[in-house]
C-alpha cells in the first residue's frame, strides 16, 4: 500500500513568518505569510479581502447593517414622522417634550419597528453595503476616497481648459 506522505506545507503551525518553504510535489517556493484574518478577508487585489465575497463578519451583521438601517429609516423611510418628533421636541423642549410628544414618538417608533422587522428592507441595506464593500476591496479606496479622487480629476480637467 502506498503511504500518504505529508507535505511540510500541510502543517503551518511549526513554520515562522517569512520562512521559505519548497512544495515537495511541484518544487515551487513559497514564503510563509501568517494572518489572523481568514483568507477571504485578507486576499484580493489590494489585500483588503476578496471583492466577490458576500459573507458578513459578526460586527458587520450586528453593528454596521443596523446602523445603516437606522440612518436610512431616519433620512428616508420614516423621515416625516421623525421630523414631526424633532419639531415637537424643539417647540416643547427636550425635557418636557418627553411627556408631551409621546404620540409623535410612538408614531416614529412604530414606523421604525416595522422597517427593522422587514426582511426585504434589511436585505436591501445589506446588498447596498456588500456592493460598497466590494467596490472598496476591488479599488483599494473607500467610496469617500473615490469621490474625492473624482473631484480632484474633475478640478484638474476644468482648470487646464
Amino acid at each position: 500500500m502506498a503511504e500518504n506522505k505529508v507535505n511540510i506545507t500541510d502543517n503551518l503551525e511549526t513554520l515562522k513568518e517569512g520562512e521559505v518553504v519548497t512544495d515537495e510535489k511541484t518544487g515551487k517556493k513559497y514564503r510563509v505569510k501568517k494572518n489572523i484574518m481568514p483568507h477571504y478577508s485578507a486576499g484580493g487585489p489590494h489585500g483588503l479581502g476578496d471583492p466577490e465575497d458576500r459573507t458578513l463578519r459578526k460586527i458587520e451583521a450586528d453593528v454596521i447593517i443596523p446602523n445603516r438601517m437606522n440612518t436610512q429609516i431616519e433620512r428616508v423611510e420614516c423621515n416625516e414622522s421623525y421630523m414631526g418628533l424633532i419639531t415637537c421636541f424643539r417647540t416643547d423642549g427636550a425635557v418636557s417634550g418627553l411627556n408631551t410628544c409621546k404620540p409623535a414618538l410612538e408614531l416614529f417608533n412604530r414606523c421604525k419597528y416595522d422597517k427593522f422587522h422587514d426582511p426585504a428592507f434589511r436585505t436591501k441595506i445589506t446588498d447596498e453595503y456588500i456592493a460598497e464593500r466590494s467596490a472598496a476591496r476591488a479599488s483599494g479606496m473607500t467610496s469617500q476616497q473615490r469621490k474625492l479622487e473624482e473631484y480632484r480629476d474633475w478640478k484638474k480637467n476644468t482648470e487646464s481648459k
